[in-house]
């Protein structure tokens, strides 16, 4: 089951860079810190004023500090639910 993290308010412990985006935004490469984030899970980030949504392709923890990933992402727009 897909999880989607809200990345959107970014704090200690809970944040992320980008590092490249390409395909015209379609594709980024992110580091960030926190926990429980997987592959195929959802991440929501700031972009502007509002949010975009990414599903993580590969996501890789590292041992030092533990909460320290590094993943490839790709561009997942929201339903629209209306």
């Amino acid at each position: 089951m897909n999880k989607t993290h809200d990345f959107s308010a970014r704090e200690w412990g809970h944040n992320y860079n980008i590092l490249d985006i390409k395909n015209e935004g379609l594709e980024i490469n992110i580091a960030g810190w926190g926990r429980g984030l997987s592959n195929d899970d959802y991440i929501i980030i700031q972009n502007g004023d509002d949010t975009t949504r990414y599903k993580l392709d590969a996501i890789e923890y590292k041992h030092d500090p533990p909460d320290m990933w590094f993943a490839s992402a790709l561009f997942a727009p929201r339903e629209n639910l209306e």
